[in-house]
């Protein structure tokens, strides 16, 4: 999700209550841990496929939300007169939870909401990374708290209210779209082993759709509204010597732990043989390229000569 709707987020809900019975202290802790997770920034390089796995990790996990929430809780505690480290230290926990990793759950991205037990990278794909009806009712309550701060509490709660309706609204489409999925992919003989359907940006009526069998994925738009798919075929890739030995490279392994619809394609260039990877997740209409490409160049023997990580 963007910074801003995990910031809008983090106001709300000390605004639903919080602020009025411990101050501007507890809109400052949960607030800021609406935000800080994202400090793994610092450390995840952009261009690199390191930044698959540090991003959305340690900082993203319930046991890095503890730690996270604690120094916030220490640190709100100087900078006012609510000097209990423990109840500030909730409140930031409270905005890391529901703020920032919930709020980064209900995408298509994924986290690693259990390290350091498990690697896995859960995502519930109910929303789009930016969805202006999630922000826009939240920004609007925040406005509106502070031009009726009699009622602000009950306006956040209402605000957030709405921001829960309208995601049990994705959830009952998700499903509605995996049916439709599951009904067109078996009239066109399509044995599916694997079902998922993303949300499409700012039309919750219309989701991307997956189908995945032997060697291909289906891939359509899903239109809820005429309860229909267009499934095309999406061949996974082929297997052969160069891919082998790509994925012997450790950032080939990284990137597809990552990836969840992997694609790979060979071309020979003279003496050199390229693979390229890809995620259709993020093989959105609206881009030029894919978000996330990996290219592996092989010379003669097979030799890995570069990795190249969303290269220009």
């Amino acid at each position: 999700m963007d910074p801003l709707t995990h910031g809008l987020t983090g106001a709300v809900l000390a605004q639903a209550g919080f602020r009025q019975r411990y101050g501007y202290q507890a809109t400052l802790a949960v607030t800021a841990g609406a935000l800080i997770p994202d400090i793994d920034v610092l450390w995840s390089p952009a261009g690199s496929v390191v930044a698959l796995e540090t991003h959305r990790g340690l900082t993203h996990s319930f046991v890095g939300a503890i730690g996270l929430a604690v120094a916030l809780g220490l640190t709100v505690r100087l900078l006012g007169p609510e000097k209990r480290w423990a109840l500030l230290s909730g409140l930031s926990l409270l905005g890391i939870v529901i703020g920032h990793l919930f709020m980064d759950l209900i995408t298509s991205y994924g986290i690693q909401l259990f390290l350091p037990f498990s690697r896995s990278r859960p995502a519930l794909d109910l929303v789009f990374i930016i969805d202006p009806f999630l922000t826009v009712p939240l920004l609007a309550a925040l406005i509106a708290g502070f031009a009726w701060r009699r009622r602000s509490a009950l306006i956040g709660r209402v605000a957030l209210g709405l921001v829960a309706g309208y995601l049990g609204f994705m959830a009952v489409n998700q499903f509605a779209a995996v049916s439709t999925l599951d009904r067109v992919a078996r009239s066109q003989g399509i044995v599916p082993r694997r079902i998922e359907a993303l949300p499409e940006p700012f039309q919750p009526f219309r989701w991307r759709g997956f189908v995945e069998d032997g060697e291909h994925y289906w891939q359509g738009i899903v239109a809820l509204e005429r309860g229909e798919a267009d499934l095309v075929p999406i061949p996974k890739g082929p297997r052969n010597g160069p891919v082998a030995r790509a994925e012997e490279v450790e950032a080939v392994k990284t990137f597809l732990w990552f990836a969840r619809f992997p694609v790979v394609t060979f071309r020979e260039e003279g003496v050199r043989q390229v693979v390229e990877y890809t995620d259709l997740r993020f093989a959105h209409s609206f881009r030029r390229r894919p978000a996330f490409l990996l290219r592996v160049i092989l010379g003669p023997g097979g030799v890995v000569e570069q990795v190249l990580f969303n290269p220009s």
